[in-house]
């Protein structure tokens, strides 16, 4: 018989098994079932892709599988795509971004199939060199008429632009003239002094000329003496800002002072940049000659930032992307900067602390001495090192070394032609690059300008 006391003991009973059944106590496991009683799926297994990679040597290459990148240094020998893929999945790894152009050319091979059941590894890459050849286009090698009265094609020329005739327009500095070389090498004078004839005062008019850039309408702009000129592409010459004396003032046309611009480069709407080099600004100069200053406090030193903010050691070549972007050298901080059309300025290539000349990422590279700049297409910066070399950065960062090479202990003689670093240059100080993709260097010390092209 059961008593009153006995009813709560049998109660609590009944509740501990109502929550032993409900978290599962008692009744073992589920058997790979849901609470509904659906089979439990595992993950479908995934998959990578990847290979191997020879004989790449400069720079660095990007590989892409769809969205997949992947971002691989000169010293890669294996590679392994980031995204994972089920079985099915199709995939076509591709190369994205080449090494640096005249260093090398790479190729991939069993890159596009299907996955079945386990990782790809047997893709493919293969680099190899694609060097730089380099020839003399004019010049005759003897910048100071030296014996006195020989004649000198070119008197330590500065700098050139192109026209879509692929004609070569060079600054002839100490002959006070523009140059005209065509496609197969023959010279006159455009503009200024011809060697060898009496100049009238028209001729002289142009004086001294440092840097050379033309515009989408085939007007020429240069730098000499302080002063931006223009330069119609029928030879009649204006000042479009600047005067014969050096200093620093923004303003229209003469009111505004330089000193001692060595870079100009002019975008599509017309409107020129100006390395002001002593100045240690950036300036810009509209179409109707009005100048302002977009870049550099004017204090010598290093720092990046808001533009107007920002220090430099030497500003000197100068170029502008399709953006608006404008990228200048540093000749002695041995850095590329970019200024951004927001007016920001920041270091792609170059840092302070102990140089290092060879090539790799732009912030762990030190360029010897650059000046000149040109920006192909592709947004590929070329830059003429007056210490001996050619340079690419790639938009990916890279710097890769063209032609040339620095002076050693070794019998070093300058301006050969050759390819890759068998050729060398006295002094590299202008570049420019045609629609083709072929580079023209002005070697200054060697009186010559030198074509580069992709072998």
């Amino acid at each position: 018989m059961f008593n009153d006391a006995r009813r709560p003991i049998f109660g609590v009973s009944l509740i501990a098994l109502a929550v032993l059944t409900a978290c599962g106590g008692g009744g073992g496991s589920d058997g790979g079932k849901t609470d509904t009683g659906t089979p439990v799926q595992p993950p479908a297994p995934t998959f990578h892709v990847g290979g191997t990679i020879s004989g790449m040597k400069s720079g660095g290459m990007v590989l892409a599988n769809g969205s997949d990148t992947l971002t691989l240094p000169a010293a890669a020998t294996t590679f392994t795509m980031p995204g994972a893929l089920a079985s099915g999945a199709s995939y076509d790894v591709r190369i994205a971004a080449q090494p640096p152009r005249f260093t090398q050319r790479c190729t991939a091979t069993n890159g596009t199939g299907s996955i079945a059941s386990a990782s790809i590894t047997n893709i493919k890459v293969s680099c190899a060199d694609h060097l730089a050849l380099v020839s003399t286009l004019a010049g005759t090698n003897n910048p100071t008429r030296v014996p006195i009265g020989s004649p000198a094609v070119f008197y330590f020329p500065s700098g050139l632009t192109l026209d879509e005739s692929g004609n070569v327009y060079v600054a002839d500095y100490l002959h006070s003239r523009i140059a005209k070389v065509t496609p197969a090498g023959a010279v006159s004078t455009f503009v200024g002094i011809t060697p060898g004839q009496e100049p009238t005062d028209a001729d002289r008019v142009l004086g001294s000329v440092e840097a050379i850039a033309r515009d989408q309408q085939g007007n020429f702009y240069t730098l000499g003496s302080h002063t931006v000129r223009k330069i119609s592409k029928d030879g009649v010459i204006t000042t479009l800002a600047g005067a014969p004396e050096a200093g620093f003032a923004d303003g229209a046309g003469s009111q505004a002072r330089f000193n001692t611009p060595l870079g100009i480069t002019v975008d599509a709407s017309g409107n020129v940049y100006v390395a002001d080099t002593l100045n240690l600004r950036i300036r810009k100069i509209t179409p109707a000659g009005v100048v302002t200053t977009i870049a550099g406090n004017g204090v010598r030193g290093y720092l990046d930032g808001p533009a107007l903010q920002a220090s430099f050691g030497d500003p000197w070549g100068i170029a502008v992307d399709k953006a608006g972007t404008v990228y200048f050298s540093d000749r002695q901080l041995g850095m590329i900067h970019k200024l951004t059309p927001e007016g920001v300025v920041s270091t792609i290539v170059g840092r302070l602390g102990t140089p290092v000349l060879t090539d790799g990422r732009g912030a762990d590279v030190t360029l010897n001495q650059p000046s000149g700049l040109a920006i192909d297409k592709d947004n590929n910066l070329y830059v003429a090192e007056t210490a001996g070399k050619i340079r690419i950065v790639t938009p990916a960062g890279w710097v890769g070394t063209v032609a040339g090479s620095y002076p050693t202990t070794a019998p070093y003689i300058p301006g050969v032609d050759g390819t890759g670093d068998v050729a060398t240059f006295s002094e590299p100080r202008g570049v420019a690059i045609d629609a083709a993709g072929v580079l023209y260097i002005v070697d200054r010390s060697a009186a010559r300008i030198r074509k580069v092209v992709e072998q």
